[in-house]
């Protein structure tokens, strides 16, 4: 048994918020996904990212708003997501994560893997006892 805590996680600054890649764990090996913490401070806000993995942002502390940041201006969606709250992102889904709380960090557990391939489909011309 493992204990991973972003309190006591080495952060470095990178997308304008502090970061804890989980490559810092001698577990990472074992892991079929990549991870780290995210720690927005208060009022702040992560730079726009987008990439290929897929993504799943669990809030472990604090209130989150998620923009799906479109690249057309005025256009981006926000969504409320409160402790305890997971986001799916999907593949190339270009975010920006903003911190609700003026007074307090947002802690949010990233979790990333490689998009999987479409599985291929059966073939439709098959018949029962061919």
């Amino acid at each position: 048994m493992e204990k991973l805590n972003a309190e006591t996680a080495r952060l470095t600054d990178e997308y304008s918020i502090r970061i804890g890649r989980w490559s810092q764990y001698a577990i990472t090996e074992q892991l079929p996904f990549d991870a780290m913490w995210c720690v927005i401070p208060p009022g702040g806000s992560s730079q726009r990212d987008c990439h290929d993995e897929v993504e799943l942002a669990v809030v472990v502390g604090g209130n989150a708003d998620f923009e799906h940041a479109e690249d057309t201006p005025g256009a981006a969606e926000r969504t409320e997501a409160a402790q305890g709250t997971a986001m799916l992102l999907g593949s190339n889904e270009p975010h920006i994560v903003h911190n609700r709380s003026t007074t307090e960090p947002l802690v949010v557990l990233s979790v990333y893997w490689p998009q999987q391939a479409p599985a291929p489909a059966a073939s439709a011309g098959t018949e029962a006892g061919s």
